[in-house]
């Protein structure tokens, strides 16, 4: 999944009208997942594939257009991309087109094998969500997860020269771990770590009263990563997305990303805090579902939801419920 702060380099100054295709585009290629943790905003698991997922021509074909439009930078992410049966074959049909990719994964499939393959293929960077210092606090977010697999995983990048990324999300029994995981981060090789609040939606909507901080517990969270950027400064980025969900939405209205969510049957959302879809790459062009999303950002319906959102916060747990504009 993409959040705010994994996308924030490459949107900055950019507006969405200036451009004739994304700057950025994050493609859900899978809703299948290994793992059923208890945050995961797109309700992934075993099992839980769409039933009208992509073909592999119909990947294929928007991979094309991705690369006949420009777009600069991709990410696959799901579900768990490296589930997917044709997840190398995508892997490198986009790169050879010249299309800067990023993956974002568990970690439990990144094999020494996996890891050399997507060194050879040219992957940009490869990210691991890894929330929490030990197995227990990982173990738990991430059902039927290990942490000695991902870390695994993580190392097997680094011996393979995969630049590493790493993402955490907090929650209530994790938070206090913060800076013990951004140490854990560096050791591992890891250039870049990201982290914000944790979403009201998906699985997180069932679990919430195990999984959400004390918002008291917020600003020690933040203030352990300003105190973690300065010290790692110049060796790893250490980004954190502070505004809150109300305030980034508001913020977008006016100033639209320069970037759009593929979902795993072609639909496009403006974004994953929004439940509006703007197209269907299955049967649209992406010039077509471009103008459409940049369109969309003026339709009263987002507006109304934004409002609706100002009055009521929970109205997120209905992001999946995808409204078209």
């Amino acid at each position: 999944m993409a959040s705010p702060a994994q996308v924030k380099e490459a949107e900055e100054a950019v507006s969405s009208e200036d451009l004739g295709a994304p700057l950025y585009v994050a493609w859900q290629i899978t809703n299948e997942c290994n793992l059923a943790c208890l945050h995961c905003i797109e309700e992934s698991g075993p099992g839980k594939a769409f039933k009208d997922e992509l073909t592999k021509d119909e990947a294929f074909s928007i991979i094309d257009q991705l690369i006949e439009g420009q777009v600069p930078y991709v990410s696959f992410s799901g579900g768990e991309p490296m589930v997917h049966p044709h997840f190398f074959e995508m892997v490198e049909r986009i790169i050879k087109g010249g299309v800067g990719l990023k993956i974002e994964t568990n970690g439990h499939y990144l094999t020494p094998e996996n890891c050399r393959r997507l060194k050879t293929l040219g992957v940009k960077a490869v990210q691991v969500s890894l929330d929490g210092a030990n197995p227990a606090s990982f173990n738990k977010m991430r059902i039927h997860g290990r942490f000695e697999s991902a870390t695994e995983g993580i190392k097997n990048l680094g011996l393979a020269g995969v630049p590493i990324e790493i993402n955490f999300v907090p929650a209530k029994f994790n938070i206090k771990e913060i800076s013990d995981v951004v140490d854990l981060a560096y050791q591992l090789g890891a250039y870049s770590f990201y982290t914000g609040k944790i979403m009201y939606t998906g699985n997180a909507v069932r679990t919430w009263k195990m999984t959400a901080p004390d918002e008291a517990d917020y600003p020690e969270f933040f203030d352990a990563l300003r105190a973690k950027a300065k010290e790692y400064e110049g060796r790893m980025r250490v980004y954190f997305h502070e505004m809150g969900l109300l305030e980034e939405l508001k913020y977008r209205l006016e100033n639209p990303a320069a970037l759009f969510i593929i979902l795993p049957n072609g639909k496009v959302k403006l974004i994953n805090a929004l439940p509006f879809v703007c197209g269907n790459l299955r049967d649209e062009s992406l010039g077509r579902v471009w103008k459409h999303f940049q369109e969309a950002w003026k339709n009263p319906k987002v507006y109304g939801f934004v409002q609706e959102l100002e009055k009521d916060p929970t109205v997120v747990s209905k992001l999946h419920k995808w409204v078209e504009v």
